[in-house]
Order: C-alpha cells, then structure tokens, then sequence
C-alpha cells in the first residue's frame, strides 16, 4: 500500500538593513503571484527587520528547489544593490 502524500514546509527569515526589505519583497512578488512550477506554493512577508519566506511543497525535492530559487534570488538583489 502506498503512502499518502503529506506536504511539506519550510520558514526561513533573513535579517537585513530595513530600507532594502520593500525592494526585495517587491522584486519576489511576481515569482509569488506565477510559480514556475505547480508542486510548490510560497509567500513572502516582512515582519520587523526581517524577511520571511514560506514555502508549502509536495515534495521535498520541490521544497529544496523553491528554498534555494529565492535564496538566490533575495542574494541576486542584495548584490545589485550593493554594486549601486
């Protein structure tokens, strides 16, 4: 008998300077409103200095590869930004 398939979820909060909070939730939010991929869903909140990304998945190879696209991207804008 199979398993039924249970989601699975992460929170990750990332401290950083205030002024650059709106910017960066703003840049995910299209990644938000489209995923590229049906087997995951994830929001992004700010909450006092930090930035906090949910993620609900199907699987955990899912929820691996959402966590770690915005990682990259949160660490993309942190990088233009400094550069500015």
């Amino acid at each position: 008998m199979d398993k039924p398939v249970l989601p699975v979820s992460a929170k990750v909060s990332i401290v950083m300077d205030h002024d650059l909070l709106d910017a960066v939730k703003t840049a995910l939010i299209p990644e938000v409103e489209s995923p590229s991929s049906e087997r995951s869903r994830t929001g992004v909140s700010i909450q006092g200095n930090e930035l906090i990304i949910e993620t609900v998945a199907s699987d955990t190879t899912a929820l691996r590869a959402s966590i770690n696209s915005y990682l990259r991207w949160v660490q993309g804008i942190q990088g233009i930004v400094d550069i500015l």
